[in-house]
């Protein structure tokens, strides 16, 4: 094995154990044991973040289709956290905003996951924990250069579904 292999492989390993040790989903499938899910979430945080939330927006954020995306909204929306509405400069876009349920909801599982990467990185020396934020951004601007947060979404998460001894797995 080559050592681009080893690291490649080493890297996966890691990314799955720390998805699974900081992740948002209970076993039940709900982010922070909050009533909705990873998507609608993910949904929540683009609607908070752009100033019009379309569909595609909600879509590229949750890694789903345009359809997929409002599924999502539709939910939201019956829940209370969100508001769909015809974009007034161009009626063919449907656009979501928050809520101030939605932005409540939003408020408190983003305080939680604070406070448990708090928990985390306390345990780590200062020095550490920026090398850590600098490699993680070098890694990220990496993968969005080579468009891995694009197109091959389904195929990564598949993947790492069905390995099993990939070194650095533990």
């Amino acid at each position: 094995m080559s050592p681009m292999d080893a690291h490649a492989g080493q890297l996966i390993g890691l990314i799955e154990k720390i998805t699974y040790t900081f992740g948002m989903q209970s076993m039940e499938e709900q982010c922070c044991s909050e009533n909705i899910s990873h998507a609608e979430y993910r949904a929540l945080q683009a609607a908070l973040d752009c100033d019009i939330c379309s569909m595609q927006d909600i879509a590229k954020s949750a890694g789903v289709t345009k359809s997929g995306a409002t599924r999502i909204a539709k939910r939201l929306e019956g829940k209370g956290l969100a508001k769909r509405q015809q974009d007034r400069k161009d009626g063919r876009i449907c656009c979501v905003t928050l809520t101030e349920e939605g932005r409540t909801l939003l408020k408190r599982i983003e305080d939680r996951l604070l406070n448990k990467m708090r928990k985390i990185l306390v345990n780590m020396d200062t020095t550490v924990r920026e090398i850590l934020i600098l490699s993680l951004s070098s890694f990220v601007q990496s993968a969005e250069r080579q468009g891995v947060d694009e197109g091959q979404k389904g195929e990564v998460r598949c993947c790492l579904m069905e390995k099993k001894n990939l070194p650095g797995n533990g």
